[in-house]
């Protein structure tokens, strides 16, 4: 009896299009946002606005640092922040 063996394991499914669910996630907030201020502002102050949350949305949907997600690098960048960065050597 032969068994199949699983192939391309680390690549996520497509679930949505071209999309996995983590980006139609990201994307998702982002484009929920711009529709709402569409119908709050002025054509003029939507897209001022409109063009830093189309970046970041897609930011964290595609790009990659180092071949991870950018979501990663933000959690880290994070962490190191918000954590004390003074370490002192005790002689024991």
């Amino acid at each position: 009896m032969q068994f199949k063996v699983p192939q391309f394991i680390e690549i996520e499914d497509k679930i949505i299009g071209p999309l996995t669910i983590k980006q139609f996630l990201y994307l998702l907030p982002g484009a929920g946002l711009l529709f709402i201020l569409w119908f709050f502002l002025r054509l003029w102050a939507f897209i001022m606005i409109a063009i830093p949350i189309t970046v970041i949305s897609l930011v964290f949907s595609f790009y990659r640092v180092q071949g991870r997600p950018f979501i990663y690098f933000v959690s880290a960048l994070v962490k190191y922040l918000t954590k004390p960065r003074l370490y002192l050597w005790r002689k024991k």
